[in-house]
């Protein structure tokens, strides 16, 4: 729960990005910021129409090595994945079908998980989530 909580701080630009050079969702839909898609939400805030997106963690790829000693090593490769969220037919939010590549979510995302290890030794409830999937893995 901490995890999320600080990572949709992060996200928002509440938090000090814990690598240089990224930006939270917000600069990343910013009108200054570069690339067509960026445009494209910044001109969407500008004609009133809200961007909306969820976020969340993922354990993208897990396994268990035997280390020379006999013992079972838990190994995780972990990221941050989002979706694009719209109004459906009867007015509630719903997951888009598809997700623009460029939304400022779905960026922050792919950066964040880019760099996770290195924010995983920064922040660390990012860590303990990864030991807690570790946990996981070797009970399973």
């Amino acid at each position: 729960f901490q995890a999320d909580y600080h990572l949709k701080e992060l996200s928002m630009g509440e938090r000090e990005q814990p690598v240089v050079g990224m930006r939270g969702c917000l600069d990343l839909a910013d009108p200054g910021a570069e690339g067509a898609e960026a445009a494209d939400c910044a001109a969407a805030d500008a004609a009133g129409v809200a961007w909306r997106a969820r976020e969340w963690f993922v354990v993208r790829h897990a396994e268990l090595l035997l280390g020379e000693g006999g013992e079972l090593v838990p190994c995780v490769d972990m990221g941050v994945e989002a979706r694009e969220v719209a109004l459906g037919p009867c007015g509630q939010l719903e997951d888009a079908p598809l997700s623009r590549p460029g939304h400022p979510l779905l960026r922050y995302a792919a950066e964040f998980t880019r760099h996770f290890d290195l924010i995983a030794e920064r922040r660390s409830v990012v860590f303990q989530l990864r030991e807690l999937a570790k946990a996981s893995v070797l009970a399973k």
